[in-house]
């Protein structure tokens, strides 16, 4: 897995006629494995999530890495594009020879 930007500012990406530019506002990486907030209200998905840090010699603490808000049509187009990229993930390898 890499941390490298796919898409960089300045590039643009079509949107419907028009070309948008992408602005980097220097988003950090981070990961996350934890639901910290996951409602639905007035149609927006609201969704926060976290980084679990959890040791032997210390108390479980969540810090809270992102907030996302998206209209219901965004979070369906989000939920197909995960479903693509885990299903992709667990496809076996094709073991054919060349």
């Amino acid at each position: 897995m890499s941390n490298d930007v796919v898409v960089r500012s300045g590039n643009t990406v079509r949107v419907g006629e028009h070309d948008a530019e992408v602005r980097d506002a220097d988003a950090r990486t981070v990961y996350v494995d934890f639901f910290t907030e996951n409602r639905l209200s007035n149609s927006t998905v609201c969704m926060s999530l976290g980084a679990l840090h959890l040791d032997a010699a210390n108390e479980p603490v969540i810090d809270v890495s992102t907030r996302l808000r998206m209209d219901l049509g965004f979070a369906q187009i989000l939920h197909g594009v995960l479903g693509e990229l885990i299903a992709s993930a667990l496809k076996p390898v094709d073991q054919k020879p060349n």
